[in-house]
């Protein structure tokens, strides 16, 4: 399934449109008029199509051997409310069109160059029309098809041009896209009636739960809804249409300390389907509970720099396992550039030259299964029908017995795994998607109950000479704090030789002592943690928990940004790590307010 936010699109700019038609693909397009059931929408796409499939520029040696047109119509209400009083308010009714146009042959295309997509001419297309009306509907699907094909057409030029500029390329030669079977799926599919009031109201009433914790110096409760019916169409003769949805609220707080340290807790919470989000009864302690959690750190005692056992919860070893194992199962491609000029800024994958080698311990297995719908009774937010390249997602067992079997895949091949399995989820870079997890889960063969997984781990303490072990309880995952803190976490983090992405720091780590106590620490985070940290866990819990989030293409998915997103889920054990380094941020601290806040109740 795909999820759009945030898609800017550009206006008309004069120039010349131009569209020179020959005999292209040998393939018709699959779906009769009889699928199509009056849907003008679906009937400009497929007659655009067949018009598209022909295109070429006269005297040029490219036309196209792939075209996609996806099109999502939706329905948005967002609302932000603090301290009970509704901050802003919209309902949009959006319509993001896109197309890919392929030129060249499946071995080699205008994709995978640090160009590819950027086009230097004019642009006709831009806004769309809301209502049904074919023509108009036809129009923009040309005027975009003609843009999107002249930078084809330039891309696969300089492509070109830097292979003559480079050496001899050795090695194998890796296609740029694969094949993939044609799906035809066209239910019938229609919008869910928003009640903009009722909403405003329910999320203005649940910020006011803040007003009960005068430590907190800022709160927010914010929801959105996205509310789409997709198409995707392509010209191998994959037509499929569904319902796109996701809802979410985001509630957030922060204090800050009397040594001027910010304290940051937040809360994610989302559903598949509008009418499914949690009533306010089961809202209400969530939200009382960051409250809560921002009052007692600013209570708790700065943490000390630690080398030790390390004891991750399961809601937080989920947190921890989709940013060690969950970002590193896609491996984005290296773009092609010029000798000597700018290379693609692409983070690689840690597990990329890992295949056949152990990353885990060997009684731990990972499979990723967007097709499950949920675990123990519970709803998963990472089930999808459909991946942005119109490919149903395939359960994947990733690791097995520890060792590292395989990655999540787009139709653009990479050593070693050359066919898409369904998880193009995100939006990649240059001409490419990005692969993500849906239903991530982790399983542990050998386990033990956690409390005495928590004897265990003070018992390694103790035998290390140590007063007590940490014990984590929850991580800022997704990231609730700033942009600067953000870069700040990023920079420690290849100082250290930890992870190439920064990890989440903890939010909830307590000092776990021999006698079972538990003691509240703040500001810490860690140090040269990166996926081979997995590789020799000490032990799992046999308890294992769910823990949901709203993926998007920004570092620790902070909340708030990125352009398409996309529910996920993981499942985990709790996890004991013999040692784990641990460390204070060495930074100037913000003076506190001089001027107290005025009373919230």
């Amino acid at each position: 399934m795909t999820r759009r936010i945030l898609l800017l699109r550009g206006g008309k700019a004069a120039g010349a449109v131009l569209l020179i038609s020959r005999t292209g693909f040998a393939q018709d397009i699959v779906f009769t008029l009889a699928q199509i059931d009056g849907d003008p929408v679906l009937k400009a796409m497929r007659d655009e199509m067949d018009r598209s499939r022909k295109l070429r520029i006269a005297g040029g040696e490219d036309a196209p051997y792939f075209i996609s047109y996806d099109f999502t119509d939706s329905e948005d209400f967002h609302t932000t409310a603090t301290l009970g009083s509704t901050l802003t308010t919209s309902h949009e009714h959006e319509r993001t069109p896109s197309a890919q146009v392929r030129v060249g042959s499946y071995q080699f295309d205008n994709t995978g160059h640090v160009f590819s997509g950027r086009y230097s001419g004019s642009r006709y297309d831009g806004d769309w029309p809301l209502d049904d009306n074919y023509e108009a509907l036809r129009e923009g699907f040309w005027l975009l098809t003609d843009r999107t094909f002249k930078a084809a057409m330039e891309s696969i030029g300089r492509k070109r041009a830097s292979l003559k500029n480079a050496a001899a390329q050795s090695g194998e030669q890796i296609a740029d896209f694969s094949h993939a079977d044609a799906v035809v799926s066209l239910p019938k599919v229609a919008h869910k009636k928003i009640d903009d009031v009722a909403l405003t109201q329910r999320f203005a009433k649940l910020s006011g739960v803040f007003t009960a914790y005068p430590e907190v110096l800022s709160s927010s409760v914010e929801y959105q809804l996205i509310d789409g019916i997709t198409y995707l169409l392509n010209s191998e003769g994959t037509a499929i249409r569904y319902a796109d949805r996701l809802n979410w609220m985001v509630a957030r707080a922060e204090g800050q300390a009397d040594d001027g340290m910010m304290i940051h807790d937040a809360i994610s919470v989302q559903t598949l389907d509008p009418d499914k989000l949690p009533p306010d009864a089961e809202l209400r302690p969530q939200i009382s509970g960051i409250g809560e959690n921002v009052r007692d750190l600013l209570k708790a005692p700065k943490g000390e720099e630690y080398i030790g056992p390390v004891l991750f919860e399961p809601a937080a070893a989920a947190q921890l396992m989709a940013q060690l194992v969950g970002d590193n199962l896609h491996v984005p491609r290296k773009p092609l550039s010029d000798p000597g000029g700018r290379g693609g800024n692409i983070i690689p994958s840690e597990f990329e030259t890992r295949i056949g080698a152990r990353v885990l311990p060997e009684w731990m297995d990972v499979t990723d299964d967007p097709s499950q719908t949920s675990w123990n009774g519970k709803p998963l937010a990472g089930y999808y029908q459909f991946d942005l390249e119109g490919v149903p997602p395939k359960p994947v067992a990733v690791i097995e017995k520890g060792i590292l079997k395989s990655f999540l895949m787009t139709r653009q091949p990479v050593k070693g795994f050359a066919a898409s399995n369904g998880h193009a989820r995100l939006l990649g870079s240059y001409g490419a998607y990005s692969a993500a997890i849906g239903n991530l889960v982790v399983n542990a063969s050998q386990s033990m109950p956690l409390a005495d997984l928590k004897k265990r781990a003070a018992q390694m303490a103790m035998d290390r000479g140590k007063a007590y072990a940490m014990l984590v309880r929850k991580l800022n995952f997704p990231f609730a704090g700033t942009v600067s803190e953000l870069q700040s976490l990023a920079q420690a983090s290849q100082q250290s030789g930890g992870s190439a992405w920064p990890l989440s720091p903890p939010v909830l780590i307590y000092r776990l002592y021999p006698d079972g106590r538990e003691e509240l620490v703040r500001g810490l985070r860690f140090r040269g943690v990166s996926s081979r940290s997995l590789r020799d866990l000490e032990a799992a819990s046999a308890e294992t928990a769910l823990f949901d989030f709203i993926n998007n293409s920004a570092p620790l998915a902070m909340i708030g940004q990125g352009g398409y997103v996309a529910g996920t889920a993981v499942v985990s054990p709790g996890i004991l790590f013999e040692e784990l380094e641990l460390e204070q941020p060495q930074e100037q601290l913000q003076k506190r307010p001089i001027v107290p806040p005025p009373p919230t109740a």
